[in-house]
């Protein structure tokens, strides 16, 4: 097959360049190179319409996992950084949140607890919500009040149900990032506490995290999800944060050996 090469002065009207151009007669195929600023361009342009494919995948990744994270629509835009801080306290709170998000972030295995704790309308289900958005990128996460999660697993009980009880408490226990909210709105049964045990036991068994979301004070949290369950929120650093502007905080955690706002610290 002939074949013929030959160089010519070419002028690009676009780029407003001169430039030599090779071109290349292979039998009846000519092939001739093009300006390089217009080779330059295009490739720019395929690397920004592929970095913008990226990021697109990634945000309906990101909103897919927030619709299935059961995170209440009021709660979808909330995030550290309009989390409003009016004390010295508030701003402890959300410095010890960022830095439990960090850390489970930076080591998904560790299954370190996180109890929010403190009177209505302070800001709990905010940070709550706002770690969870920041663990999304890594992780699924589920948000749930406790009176819902002991509904589907006690529905596993019906007759005609397809999923035992373990079924259903393997599910939660999958999820990465558990948010348990309402903690303390259940009545208190010995056999809500098993429930809550059991699901706790096995997120901690497979190094999942789980936060805990509540009004009461630590004593009476204590009292809703026993004592063995709070032994597996405090295992390995977990962390207990008041969200009382007021006084409550000088006496909460003592009953429960948990570390007190300021003396939290992560090993």
């Amino acid at each position: 097959m002939l074949t013929e090469a030959k160089i010519e002065k070419k002028h690009c009207e676009k780029h407003n360049i001169n430039y030599d151009s090779h071109t290349v007669t292979i039998g009846k195929r000519v092939i001739t190179q093009p300006c390089p600023s217009c080779v330059k361009s295009e490739l720019i342009e395929q690397a920004n319409i592929k970095k913008w494919k990226q990021v697109e995948f990634r945000q309906k990744q990101l909103s897919e996992k927030f619709r299935k994270s059961g995170i209440p629509p009021r709660y979808t835009t909330r995030a550290f950084a309009n989390f409003n801080c009016r004390n010295h306290q508030q701003s402890k709170a959300l410095e010890m949140a960022k830095a439990y998000s960090k850390k489970i972030i930076e080591n998904r295995n560790t299954g370190i607890g996180l109890i929010l704790s403190g009177k209505p309308g302070t800001g709990k289900t905010h940070l709550a919500c706002a770690i969870g958005r920041e663990y999304m990128h890594i992780g699924n996460v589920m948000f749930i009040t406790v009176s819902a999660m002991i509904r589907q697993i006690r529905s596993s009980y019906q007759h005609n149900s397809i999923k035992t009880e373990q079924d259903v408490i393997n599910q939660f226990r999958n999820i990465d990032l558990l948010i348990i909210d309402e903690i303390g709105v259940q009545k208190g049964t010995e056999s809500e506490e098993y429930l809550l045990f059991e699901v706790i036991n096995e997120r901690y068994s497979y190094f999942k995290s789980t936060i805990l979301v509540s009004n009461h004070n630590a004593a009476k949290i204590k009292g809703f999800i026993g004592e063995r369950a709070l032994d597996r929120m405090k295992e390995g650093g977990g962390m207990f944060i008041a969200f009382d502007w007021d006084s409550y905080r000088a006496n909460v955690a003592s009953d429960v050996d948990l570390p007190l706002l300021s003396e939290a610290k992560y090993c």
